[in-house]
């Protein structure tokens, strides 16, 4: 009996040392494996969120990296205005403003935010995408309205009213970005009058486009020194009083109407903005493009006898790309200019009384001859 249980007490020991042999090495290697998870933020056992371009890269790797520093993208152009203007002027962090007032859910975060058919594609870009974002000034403007399609505007642009969409005139390029990271959208987009008005083979819609003709005398005349939309904009706003704390604005004007110089020489309509915070007030104007573009030209008299439109270095200051207030001299050379037609009305009076001396003195010289 006893050596039964010394047989079997051995029996056990040679197995238990077996069993311990061949189970050391798996142990070593799954703790290994938890201290390798553990050191490697269990990089693959929680996967990083997808990019929000990640299905789009494949195909369009070259359209996204532009679009990565694109304005659209990083609204930057918003943030460096506020900071050269009431931003910088009131000590406004704009980052932290840009996010506390929603700024950012206006600018688009990926493809599908404007592309927004099956998996991005079929969907088509209308003026309804755009406005989405841009109803506070650029789409609303273009249809006649206020801001915000809060009421109804003097006019709607004429590309509006002839059935054109944003993309007739903006370009891939410039809503996508073309890869350099500007400061305002008036460097951002390049589009102009000239691209559509300057082309006689341009057909737009199924129509064909009016031309730009330098024989007309207002345009020899102010070739090359006033842009397009000085004279064939119909209006443009002016923020009154807009309360940064609050974001709430007093009042929008669109009787008035400002003009200076833009960045590339030529006159330009230029937006007023005025802006409160703690009680202390900022007045800026920035370089604009109205969107509400008429056929019918302002006259003479809209800028030569109201030269208080054209605004001066004591007015405020001016954001974006740059441009420049006019001189005192060069506002009063533009009030002193003649109107057109104004020399031959002040010459009629002068002028037919000698005419009327020479063809007397022709036919009493012709009598006298004869």
């Amino acid at each position: 009996m006893n050596q039964r249980f010394k047989l079997t007490r051995k029996l056990r020991n040679i197995s238990g040392k077996t069993l311990y042999k061949h189970c050391t090495i798996p142990i070593v290697l799954l703790m290994v494996s938890v201290l390798f998870i553990l050191t490697a933020n269990v990089s693959f056992a929680i996967e990083e969120p997808a990019s929000e371009f990640d299905s789009c890269e494949p195909c369009h790797s070259d359209i996204i990296t532009n679009f990565s520093s694109s304005l659209h993208y990083t609204g930057s152009s918003m943030k460096g205005e506020y900071e050269k203007g009431a931003a910088g002027e009131f000590g406004i962090d704009m980052h932290v403003f840009y996010e506390e007032r929603g700024c950012s859910a206006c600018h688009a975060t990926s493809c599908t935010s404007c592309h927004t058919g099956e998996g991005g594609h079929g969907g088509d870009i209308t003026l309804e995408t755009c406005d989405q974002c841009h109803f506070k000034k650029q789409t609303s403007y273009f249809q006649g309205e206020l801001p915000a399609h809060k009421g109804i505007a003097p006019n709607a642009d004429v590309h509006y009213e002839k059935g054109l969409d944003c993309i007739d005139c903006h370009t891939a390029e410039e809503v996508h970005g073309d890869g350099v990271a500007y400061g305002s959208q008036m460097e951002a987009v390049k589009t102009t009058c000239a691209d559509c008005h300057t082309d006689p083979e341009k057909i737009v819609n199924g129509m064909a486009v009016t031309q730009y003709s330098i024989d007309n005398s207002a345009h020899s005349i102010h070739d090359e020194k006033l842009d397009c939309s000085a004279c064939h904009s119909g209006w443009v706003i002016t923020c009154e009083n807009c309360h940064l704390e609050t974001g709430q604005l007093d009042k929008i004007d669109v009787d008035r109407f400002y003009l200076a110089r833009s960045v590339d020489g030529t006159i330009k309509p230029f937006i007023n903005m005025t802006a409160s915070y703690n009680n202390s007030t900022h007045t800026a104007f920035a370089e604009w493009v109205p969107h509400t573009t008429t056929s019918q030209a302002k006259d003479c008299v809209f800028c030569h006898e109201n030269t208080e439109i054209f605004i001066s270095d004591r007015d405020g200051v001016i954001l974006g790309a740059g441009g420049s207030f006019l001189s005192q001299e060069t506002i009063d050379r533009i009030a002193e200019a003649p109107l057109e037609g104004e020399a031959e009305s002040e010459d009629t009076p002068f002028f037919v009384p000698y005419m009327a001396i020479i063809v007397i003195l022709a036919v009493y010289l012709l009598m006298k001859r004869k």
